[in-house]
């Protein structure tokens, strides 16, 4: 028995061994950053991008729109704020930190509901007797407005969206307009020149005040009457030792300043609000940035881009776009030029890189051929979504062209997978892709999520089948063209005695060729913002 157990033990604990076939696939590292920055929205990859560069110094900013526009010229000279040293500071102890910290909690807490300095500042703009370019200018001036009521771009560069363009002195008169609205110094490029502003438009503003906010802002560091005063007349003895006259005479200036000038010029500017805007609220407004454009192009002579026979729809163009020839007709499909950072390799690490002299230009050479190495990763990384997003955005177009030509009712139902296959890539690729992108065409900006629609339900489908036998296109069939057409039969019984209900709609909507559920249309109705019947009587 003993022997018998002893045997099945060794039986149990015997070891075999097998070979076993797999295959799995692993992403690369530059593989898995391209696939992180194609999920990136415009915005997010804009703060990717800034990191890469801080972190590799051999990656370097090309170009960037918004920080080339970020500064207004032909403004007052102005110098960086630092502490001055007859300032005071002291701390506080713990139960009174507890309490300030509880009180700001409270106020954040709160939503703002004071109105916007836009909607002041437009609210002016229309009373006033200004002519459509001045309106429309000056429009575009207050979005361009932060909470503080200073530039956000360089207001210069609005000027491009203009057609007719305007000159540069219309783009003044049109600032100095909004400057002298209510409040008085915004629309200013920083806190100084608001100051100027606010205290040309005073008529006590003392001379010497006006001296030191137009350009000698720094005068005041320390805000010392005496010292103001050395520093100011040091400036005009300068001055006189010019051969030329300075551009700021036109002020009639006198030769000195006194202490009691500076002295009166500081109780002055300290009357001003630095300020200006803070009375009013800073609701969060979203600003979209599309990263596509997409643009209806009728000019027959483009066809001839394309291939005889008709087999080539999409031809890639000299500056990057891609003509996209569809049943509706031709269409560009671009890039935004502001959306992304233009990214590049600095020469000099090139140069690093191939040094191979020495063991200390072996450790540089390198530090820089692996810096260059992850650059190139990087800027393939960011190619790779640009391809991806034209690629993909130019099939959308095809697969939608009735939508371009002719607006949403025309949307029709589409799957990513059908877009995917169509440029040959996995279907969750074109989900991170359509992830936090925006479309800019002439119905205005769409995400790109938009596109991709299901069927309102397969009778519907099938009706507009037997629609199109007769003659009959316009049956839309995917839930955003039905939204639309709900829109539009309510638009059209908007000034019916009785509004009409979700039944009715339904009804109507049936004699069109869709058929959908009463609670179908109450589900659209609400995805709509509109109120039912009851609270629209």
């Amino acid at each position: 028995m003993s022997d018998f157990s002893s045997a099945a033990i060794k039986m149990r604990a015997s070891q075999k061994q097998t070979m076993k076939m797999s295959q799995s696939m692993r992403l690369t590292q530059k593989q898995q950053l391209a696939l992180k920055l194609l999920s990136l929205s415009s915005q997010e990859l804009r703060s990717e991008i800034y990191e890469a560069v801080e972190k590799n110094p051999a990656l370097e900013l090309a170009s960037d729109f918004f920080e080339d526009g970020s500064s207004f010229l032909n403004t007052p000279a102005h110098s960086s704020y630092r502490l001055s040293d007859y300032e005071r500071y002291g701390g506080v102890s713990s139960a009174l930190q507890k309490a300030s910290d509880d009180f700001q909690a409270a106020l954040e807490s709160n939503a703002d509901e004071r109105t916007s300095l836009q909607d002041h500042l437009l609210h002016q703009i229309r009373s006033m007797r200004l002519s459509r370019a001045e309106q429309e200018l000056c429009s575009l001036l207050v979005q361009n407005l932060n909470a503080e009521g200073h530039h956000i771009l360089a207001p210069v560069s609005l000027l491009d969206k203009m057609n007719p363009k305007p000159s540069e002195s219309f783009l003044e008169h049109c600032i100095s307009i909004i400057q002298k609205l209510d409040p008085v110094g915004v629309c200013v490029t920083n806190t100084a020149h608001s100051l100027l502003v606010q205290a040309l438009d005073r008529s006590d503003a003392p001379k010497s005040a006006i001296f030191l906010l137009n350009g000698h802002f720094d005068f005041l560091n320390p805000p010392i009457p005496e010292k103001m005063a050395k520093k100011a007349n040091r400036f005009l003895s300068e001055q006189k030792k010019l051969l030329f006259q300075n551009s700021k005479n036109d002020l009639d200036l006198p030769a000195h300043f006194s202490e009691d000038e500076m002295k009166e010029a500081l109780s002055f500017i300290r009357s001003l609000d630095p300020h200006p805007a803070r009375a009013f609220g800073s609701p969060e407004v979203s600003f979209v940035q599309p990263d596509i454009v997409v643009e209806s192009v009728d000019d027959d002579s483009f066809a001839s881009s394309l291939s005889e026979d008709g087999s080539e729809k999409i031809r890639a163009l000299a500056d990057g776009s891609l003509l996209i020839g569809t049943r509706e007709g031709f269409f560009l499909a671009r890039l935004s030029k502001i959306a992304t950072p233009i990214l590049k390799i600095s020469e000099e690490f090139l140069g690093f890189s191939s040094k191979e002299n020495g063991d200390k230009a072996d450790a540089e050479s390198k530090f820089a051929r692996e810096s260059v190495l992850s650059a190139r990763s990087f800027i393939d990384g960011v190619a790779f979504r640009s391809a991806t997003l034209l690629k993909a955005t130019a099939q959308i177009v095809m697969l939608q062209a009735s939508f371009f030509r002719s607006g949403e009712r025309f949307l029709i139902p589409l799957r990513q997978k059908d877009v995917a296959g169509a440029i040959g890539v996995h279907e969750s690729t074109i989900s991170r892709m359509a992830s936090g992108k925006f479309l800019l065409c002439s119905f205005g900006v769409f995400p790109l999520s938009y596109f991709f629609t299901n069927a309102v339900n397969e009778e519907t489908v099938q009706m507009k089948k037997i629609g199109e036998l007769s003659g009959e296109k316009n049956i839309p069939t995917s839930k955003e063209g039905v939204k639309a057409e709900i829109s539009a039969i309510l638009e059209e019984h908007k000034t019916d005695s009785k509004p009409l209900s979700d039944q009715k709609i339904s009804e109507e909507l049936l004699k069109r060729g869709i058929k959908i559920a009463r609670r179908t249309v109450a589900k659209y109705r609400s995805e709509l913002n509109v109120s039912s019947s009851y609270f629209r009587s």
